[in-house]
C-alpha cells in the first residue's frame, strides 16, 4: 500500500481515475478499469465523459468499503476517489490524500458513491 503514496499527479498521464484503478488493484486485487470506460485518457477528455460513464455503476446512498467516490468541485469540475477505511483515498494536484467525508464536504459541492460494476462490458 505504501507505493500508492508515491503516486504523482499528472493531468495528461496519471490523474484521479488512474489512481483509483491502481489503488483498487493494490488494496483489493480488483480491476476497476471497466468501471471507468473512456475515463483513462487525459483529464480534458476524461471529464467530458465522467457523468455518463459512471452511471453504469450502482449508485449508493451511503459509502461502503471499496466504493467509487465521485466528487464535484464548486466550479463544476469532477474528481474521483476510493472509499477506503472510512476515508476518501484520492490523488490531486498536491499528492495522495486520505480525507474524511466531513473534510470532503468543505471542498466539494457534491459527493456521490458508486458500487463498482464488474460485469459491464
Amino acid at each position: 500500500m505504501n507505493e500508492l503514496f508515491d503516486c504523482i499527479y499528472d493531468p495528461q498521464r496519471f490523474h484521479c481515475v488512474h489512481f483509483v484503478i491502481q489503488a483498487a488493484q493494490v488494496l483489493y486485487q480488483k480491476d476497476y478499469a471497466k468501471c471507468f470506460v473512456g475515463l483513462t485518457g487525459t483529464l480534458d477528455e476524461t471529464l467530458q465523459t465522467s457523468r455518463s460513464t459512471v452511471i453504469q455503476n450502482k449508485r449508493l446512498e451511503k459509502p461502503i468499503e471499496g466504493c467509487i467516490v465521485l466528487m464535484t468541485y464548486f466550479n463544476g469540475s469532477s474528481h474521483c476517489g476510493l472509499f477506503f477505511r472510512q476515508r476518501i483515498f484520492h490523488l490531486c494536484e498536491v499528492g495522495v490524500q486520505r480525507i474524511t467525508l466531513e473534510q470532503a464536504k468543505l471542498i466539494y459541492q457534491r459527493i456521490r458513491f458508486y458500487e463498482p460494476n464488474f460485469t459491464h462490458s
